[in-house]
């Protein structure tokens, strides 16, 4: 099978700061952004041929994840509406680094840098394993360096 191209920006996805998202100041809480992020995540899988309805219906590994770092970098308050930039930061041979970006839309301000170790293991004892073909194919098209995708 050929090989993709490399993506050239990250995957780009929209969505406002809900109120249960927000504290008593309306100001979105630290706990809110794990939503984003598996928002990015789910959305992005769609866009890249992996839908979460395809992925976890007959599956040979899972794919836990490890590792969460978020950077808050600035509010966000009710109603905002955000762009979320998804791509690759890192590809190995058993996991890989989801990276998503938040900034406000109407300026550009940087809102959180997040990012999210995924690790393949076997349904039956949950070892590490190697990442099937079609997810390493997918996710290396979107292997972009953190410079370009911000």
């Amino acid at each position: 099978m050929a090989e993709l191209q490399r993506a050239s920006a990250p995957f780009l996805l929209r969505e406002r700061v809900r109120w249960a998202d927000v504290d008593h100041v309306q100001i979105m809480r630290f706990s809110a952004f794990p939503r984003l992020l598996e928002l990015a995540e789910q959305e992005f899988l769609r866009h890249v041929g992996l839908p979460y309805a395809e992925v976890f219906r007959d599956p040979e590994v899972w794919m836990p994840r490890r590792r969460l770092e978020i950077d808050y970098l600035g509010p966000a308050r009710i109603d905002d509406e955000l762009e979320l930039a998804t791509w690759i930061g890192k590809l190995g041979e058993r996991s890989f680094t989801m990276r998503v970006d938040v900034r406000h839309v109407a300026d550009d301000r940087p809102v959180a840098a997040m990012a999210l170790v995924i690790v393949c293991v076997s349904v039956t004892d949950f070892r590490p394993v190697p990442l099937p073909d079609p997810w390493r194919r997918r996710a290396a098209h979107w292997l972009l360096e953190e410079q370009r995708a911000m």
